[in-house]
């Protein structure tokens, strides 16, 4: 499975990252308490030093970086992982997105160009969720990405339905999320997304061991693991 696109796209961020933290270094007092959490009201309410603040997102993306690069050596079904690259591009290049976007905010922040945090970030990640939603569709039974669960891992129609569904679910949750931005205040969108993300959680898991059943072809014991 080739990661030579997700890998350019993650690499350029956590440059872009990197190069934002230098950038704003200078401009930040040595002992400055960075904001790097805030409640509801963009109020920030948890701090750390400067080096922790600035360092702590491109970290992180590094090591994600590593993870997703080298996971497909290591996935037993590596075939259907390849099959799933797509899904598996948009969750890799997704997360170390938000990292970037919370990045921003924090060094913003840390200059004196406040940002609406909560809403900023609820964004990012109600257009990752419309992302995987559309992709999550098309994987097929791996690891790693989609709906893992005995039962879809054990039968290729549980697998496919569970996901599907899934699928849109997420992006019903992303779409209704992005609304309630818009239109409401940030508390409902958040419930929005709490109970969307559970909810989609729970249907997944449910229509997973009910296909499960219905498939004739289904796979038992160490049939989970072939």
């Amino acid at each position: 499975m080739s990661t030579r696109t997700p890998l350019i796209a993650s690499t350029t961020l956590i440059i872009l990252m990197i190069v934002l933290s230098a950038w704003s270094w200078s401009a930040i007092p040595p002992n400055a308490q960075v904001a790097i959490h805030w409640d509801l009201h963009s109020h920030a309410n948890g701090f750390a030093p400067k080096v922790l603040a600035l360092g702590f997102a491109p970290v992180l993306a590094l090591v994600l970086t590593a993870l997703f690069a080298l996971w497909p050596r290591v996935e037993p079904r590596r075939v259907n992982l390849a099959a799933s690259r797509y899904p598996y591009a948009a969750g890799w290049i997704g997360a170390v997105g938000i990292l970037t976007a919370v990045h921003v905010i924090v060094v913003m922040s840390a200059i004196g160009k406040m940002l609406d945090a909560g809403s900023e970030t609820l964004a990012a990640v109600s257009v990752l969720l419309i992302v995987l939603g559309n992709f999550l569709g098309k994987s097929r039974a791996n690891f790693f990405v989609g709906v893992r669960t005995p039962w879809s891992l054990s039968s290729d129609l549980s697998w496919e339905k569970s996901n599907r569904i899934s699928g849109w679910l997420l992006v019903l949750t992303g779409a209704t999320v992005l609304t309630a931005l818009i239109s409401g205040p940030l508390d409902v969108a958040i419930f929005v997304m709490i109970v969307g993300t559970l909810g989609t959680a729970l249907a997944g898991v449910i229509t997973s061991y009910v296909y499960w059943k219905r498939d004739p072809d289904r796979h038992a014991g160490d049939g989970v693991l072939e």
